[in-house]
């Protein structure tokens, strides 16, 4: 009897035990299904950010105005030696403009000429009557006028600073000293305003996106993620990380998924990932620096997270977001574009409005820079790339939302 009840004390206890594990397991994993409070997005936002608005599984999607900028990197252009005879009457000089056609000059002394000049006149004078030679800031002056004038409206508009013999364009996209007519080629050479520019990030050019653009305010999360997708492969673990150790054919698996939504059919939205001038133009919020906060890559760490500031990454929202209120536009993890990734595409780009990058190739964009990034590989130019189906730490993503 005695060890009757024992035994039977015993089942109970095991019982219980179970019973309370049972309920404990039920709760840790109902727990994992619910959605977990996110940093505030919406706290000291610049004047300037976007309107937002907020996706069935709690995405913060900004609402961006249509409009245009210049994609990619300026060049400067630098002439050297410009004293007043350096120059002659009928030297020509090439400038292509971001459709790639070609603009001819040609440098008329207005003391000499003695008639029509053939190509589009700069003039100058130097003072072989006058006694007043044109200065190096009249002689630059007067070739950006003549630049500007001659090239399609807001297709290309340079400005030009002189500082002594030197001469500096700003805002040429393509330009190369063998295609100047001097005595002296040695005397036009080429310059980039940013020394971290690639080749890749060349010629800029004019970019128009033609549609109001609604884009994930941060990257996707792994709490976002997981309630598309089930689980998630990312090396660290947190709700409001940002979701990594994704290829570029996940990620599209993604946007598939959260478009599938009955919610999300509900409200008409479908997802896709952004295309690489999206992406920049968001990135960029009106700006033409290296960095849309301006030229310095030591400020970088107050708005994204990259190798000198952190070893991993971190919960998104955690910096200060661009004028136009998105965040870890730099760092954090690269975020996979839409197009396929050539080095050469920018000097082939055949149209400016919402461009979708090369129809073939492997290997897909990334932009914006990670947490192992130096600073010069997390400016808004900058082109990352890799292929479509490599899974790393690195890189995740960020939506465009379609609404019908």
């Amino acid at each position: 009897m005695t060890y009757a009840l024992k035994h039977h004390a015993r089942r109970f206890t095991i019982a219980s035990l179970l019973f309370a594990g049972l309920v404990l397991v039920s709760s840790i994993s109902s727990h994992a299904q619910q959605p977990t409070a996110g940093p505030d997005l919406d706290a000291n936002l610049p004047p300037s950010a976007k309107p937002r608005e907020v996706n069935s599984i709690g995405m913060t999607l900004a609402v961006l105005d249509a409009g245009a900028f210049q994609m990619g990197a300026p060049e400067y252009v630098v002439q050297v030696a410009l004293g007043g005879n350096r120059f002659r009457s009928g030297q020509i000089f090439i400038i292509d403009d971001q459709t790639g056609n070609s603009q001819r000059f040609e440098l008329i002394d207005t003391d000499t000429a003695k008639k029509p000049p053939f190509y589009s006149p700069v003039r100058f004078s130097s003072g072989k009557k006058t006694n007043q030679p044109s200065s190096p800031t009249q002689i630059a002056q007067s070739m950006a006028e003549a630049i500007n004038a001659q090239t399609k409206a807001g297709n290309l508009q340079i400005n030009v600073k002189v500082v002594g013999t030197t001469m500096h364009f700003k805002g040429i996209g393509l330009f190369s000293a063998g295609r100047v007519n001097t005595d002296n080629d040695n005397r036009v050479i080429v310059r980039k305003p940013d020394r971290y520019a690639s080749d890749d990030e060349r010629p800029q050019h004019r970019i128009q996106i033609t549609d109001t653009l609604i884009l994930g305010a941060t990257e996707v999360t792994q709490q976002q993620w997981n309630q598309v997708m089930g689980s998630n492969k990312s090396i660290a673990q947190g709700a409001h990380l940002p979701v990594n150790n994704i290829s570029y054919t996940q990620a599209v698996a993604f946007c598939a998924a959260l478009s599938g939504l009955p919610a999300e059919k509900a409200a008409g939205r479908t997802y896709r990932l952004p295309t690489e001038a999206e992406w920049e133009y968001a990135c960029r919020a009106g700006t033409n620096t290296p960095y849309n906060y301006g030229q310095n890559p030591s400020n970088l760490t107050d708005y994204g997270w990259y190798r000198e500031n952190t070893e991993q990454i971190q919960v998104v929202g955690g910096k200060q977001c661009n004028q136009w209120g998105l965040f870890d536009m730099y760092g954090n993890v690269s975020e996979w574009c839409q197009d396929v990734y050539a080095a050469e595409y920018y000097g082939n780009v055949t149209t400016e409005k919402d461009p979708t990058g090369p129809t073939t190739g492997t290997r897909r964009v990334l932009r914006g820079g990670n947490f192992m990034s130096q600073a010069s590989s997390c400016r808004s130019s900058y082109r990352g790339q890799a292929p479509a189906d490599i899974e790393s730490q690195l890189n995740g993503l960020r939506v465009v939302c379609i609404k019908r």
